[in-house]
Order: C-alpha cells, then sequence, then structure tokens
C-alpha cells in the first residue's frame, strides 16, 4: 500500500466520526490492501482497440434514507471515456445536499504501474433537484436551571432545552457534473494494470468535519482495472 493511499484511508475514517471505525483501523489496518478495481476493461492502447466507456456507481443508501430520499438520489458515478495516445479522461457525477465546487478539489489520477498526476478541470455549474423527503425540525422541550459559582455567590440561570427530529419537507440534492482530462505523457501505457481516480472535495457545512469540528469533505475514488 502507498502512503497516498493510507493516508486517505485514514482521512475517509476520521472524516466520518466513527470511534469504531478508528478502533477498526489501529487493529486490523495492516491487512489493507490498495484500491481493487471495480470494473475491469480492455486496455484500449493494446491493439489499437476503442475504450468501451466504464461507469462506476457508488451509492449512498445511508444518507438518503436519513434524508428520506429515495433510492438512487444520491449515487455518485465516474464514467472512464477517454484513453489514448493522446489524453486520458473521465467524466464525473457528484451529488451532495448542498454545492460543491469541482474547482475546489484535489484530484488526482494514480496509474498502476505509473505516475500520479493532476488533471484539468471542466466543471460545470450544479444543478439542485428538490425532493418530499425529511428535514431537521428543532423544538423547545422544556429547561432546565444551570448554576456558576461567581465572586462569592452561585448564580443561576435558566436554559432552554431542545430536541431535534426528522419530519417532511423539502429536500435539495445537488449534482455537480465535470470532465477530467490530463495528456497522455506516459500515464497510461500498455503495461498499466489500473487507473485511479481520487477525488476530495471540501464541504461547506458547518460542523461537518471530525467529532463534529470545522468543516468536512467529500473523499471518493473510482478505481478501473485494464486488461491486455
Amino acid at each position: 500500500m502507498t502512503k497516498s493511499v493510507l493516508s486517505r484511508l485514514v482521512h475517509r475514517i476520521v472524516a466520518g466520526s466513527s470511534i469504531s471505525g478508528l478502533l477498526y483501523l489501529g487493529f486490523v489496518g495492516a491487512p489493507f490492501g490498495c484500491a481493487t478495481p471495480e470494473v475491469t476493461l480492455r486496455n484500449p492502447l493494446i491493439g489499437g482497440g476503442a475504450l468501451v466507456p466504464s461507469r462506476i456507481a457508488k451509492t449512498h443508501g445511508w444518507a438518503e434514507s436519513n434524508s428520506g430520499l429515495p433510492p438512487g438520489s444520491m449515487t455518485d458515478e465516474a464514467v472512464l471515456d477517454a484513453v489514448d495516445a493522446q489524453q486520458v479522461c473521465a467524466t464525473v457525477t457528484l451529488h451532495e445536499l448542498m454545492p460543491i465546487d469541482l474547482n475546489a478539489a484535489r484530484i488526482n489520477f494514480e496509474a498502476s504501474p505509473g505516475p500520479t498526476v493532476v488533471p484539468t478541470v471542466a466543471a460545470e455549474q450544479p444543478v439542485v433537484q428538490t425532493f418530499n423527503g425529511l428535514i431537521a425540525q428543532r423544538t423547545q422541550t422544556g429547561t432546565r436551571e444551570e448554576c456558576t459559582y461567581r465572586n462569592g455567590q452561585s448564580v443561576c440561570d435558566t436554559r432552554p432545552i431542545y430536541s431535534t427530529t426528522m419530519v417532511p419537507g423539502p429536500v435539495q440534492v445537488f449534482a455537480t457534473r465535470g470532465r477530467l482530462c490530463v495528456p497522455n505523457n506516459k500515464v497510461v501505457t500498455v503495461d498499466t494494470r489500473k487507473v485511479t481516480l481520487n477525488i476530495s472535495i471540501p464541504t461547506a457545512a458547518p460542523g461537518s468535519g471530525f467529532m463534529g469540528i470545522g468543516s468536512g469533505s467529500k473523499d471518493i475514488d473510482f478505481t478501473w482495472g485494464l486488461e491486455k
């Protein structure tokens, strides 16, 4: 496993704010292997064959269920649609509950064997679709008394108690699409066995980082296998 792969793995587990995930990494992290191809296609550089565009789809069932969205409404996908002597390109469509900016993302193509290169990004404006889903509603359910000791005396204040429940309401899903290309200067050759597209995009949601602190990121990768 390369350092970059291990770093992305740690980042994903930490960004998920999962203590059990951190324990899992600590106890059984050693057996993790490098990225496994999700689909495999014939290397088009061998014998002058044409590339068969290959789609990889990544579902997000938990996020859809939590927001009351229909299955598939937040599926991310990437299509490897150009591999030739001139360039390597993929088209991605990513979904989030807020607009994301591909131009602000950290993106690279990682060939194996081969280099890791940063593509040019031709991003489209996000397209929003509104669904009848579930939204968070915060309501006051009571009060509590909080006391502190100041200047030799106890000072008490009454504070509200709130609870948050999910209720029916409109949920917006933003689809962000873009084409990512690199010149094929020996990035993909006849000896290349796989190509991984790595994407990390900052998200604007406050409190979406580790343990609810700071901002988070959307981290996703797509791996295509190339066979002779």
